[in-house]
């Protein structure tokens, strides 16, 4: 009975280090994620519009003069902007997995979030909320340029 007792006590003592463990570095992680929440003032005064407008099954972005692209947004590396967020239909979700954002575009809602990607590449876009039969067609480009 003793020995049931140690391992018992053992493995809820194990299992405590193992999750604070992974706690301290999903913070570590998560709080390096620039999402604009920390941006001041000016930073958010200065961020360019676009609005990101989801749709059975595709994105459409426009500019701050009028231009739209499907399924393919631009972006300029260290520049603030300001993603207004919001959806046609149904429920979607605007993710992109390599920045680690991820956002309801939900119907009569627009969301604005800030945004500084400071790595220029070309990042996955993709819609993380089942909207229908074609969801697996919901893809984009993020192509950021320095």
């Amino acid at each position: 009975m003793e020995k049931a007792r140690i391992f018992e006590l053992s493995t809820i003592v194990f299992a405590i280090v193992i999750l604070t463990v992974l706690g301290i570095f999903s913070d570590i992680y998560l709080n390096s994620i620039n999402t604009g929440a920390y941006l001041s003032t000016t930073q958010r005064q200065d961020a360019i519009p676009i609005k990101v407008i989801a749709m059975q099954y595709a994105w459409e972005f426009v500019y701050p003069n009028g231009t739209t692209t499907t399924n393919e947004l631009v972006l300029k590396a260290n520049q603030t902007y300001v993603l207004e967020i919001q959806s046609k239909d149904v429920i979607h979700a605007f993710y992109i997995p390599q920045l680690g954002f991820k956002f309801e575009a939900i119907p009569g809602y627009v969301y604005d979030f800030y945004i500084i990607v400071n790595k220029p590449g070309v990042y996955d876009i993709w819609c993380a909320e089942f909207c229908g039969p074609g969801h697996y067609l919901m893809k984009g480009t993020l192509i950021v340029v320095s």
